[in-house]
């Protein structure tokens, strides 16, 4: 479990960088052009490695999570990745939602609160929520935010993306995380 918090720290201060100027300011002049993929790839870098330290962790047992929870986590989860879709795709309601990444990841942590009731998840969790949460507290107290080019039509590529990209994890959960979420090798014939 000290690995996965020791991650997690390093992954919210990865993510605490874009929301400082300063610190933003440096990162770029010191990285310059690769600052976007370097900042990208650190971390997916460091989620996977956050992902590998969950499932190593011991699981522990912290609370019983409502029998009603997992059904919740559906709900939420999916209008997480309706928000992921928004901050991905440029069109209006990114301009609208100032931090769609933060809203997602919140939707997602409480649904999965609801649905998870052991150590290594809470942590995992409340890690990734904090990360989000504290960057846009941050960008919003120490940054002026300037809107994006809007383009047309990717109002409906953001709910497409979303739905996409909620598809696929929820069928590629049990291998990334470990803990498939629907098995539909009961629907084959």
């Amino acid at each position: 479990m000290t690995v996965l918090v020791f991650l997690l720290a390093v992954f919210a201060a990865v993510h605490v960088i874009p929301a400082i100027p300063r610190a933003k300011a440096a990162a770029q002049r010191s990285l310059g052009k690769a600052y976007g993929a370097a900042y990208g790839i650190a971390s997916l870098v460091l989620l996977v490695l956050c992902v590998w330290a969950f499932r190593q962790a011991d699981p522990g047992f912290l609370y019983e999570p409502p029998a009603w929870g997992r059904h919740a986590n559906f709900l939420l989860t999916l209008v997480a990745f309706l928000f992921i879709g928004i901050f991905l795709a440029r069109g209006s309601w990114r301009n609208r939602v100032r931090y769609p990444m933060a809203i997602a990841v919140t939707f997602w942590a409480v649904g999965h609160l609801l649905a998870n009731g052991e150590a290594r998840s809470v942590t995992f969790i409340a890690g990734l929520a904090g990360a989000a949460l504290l960057h846009a507290f941050l960008a919003s107290r120490l940054t002026e935010r300037t809107p994006s080019d809007e383009r047309g039509g990717h109002d409906l590529l953001s709910v497409l993306f979303g739905l996409a990209l909620y598809g696929l994890m929820a069928q590629l959960h049990g291998v990334l995380i470990g803990m498939p979420v629907i098995n539909l090798a009961g629907f084959a014939p």
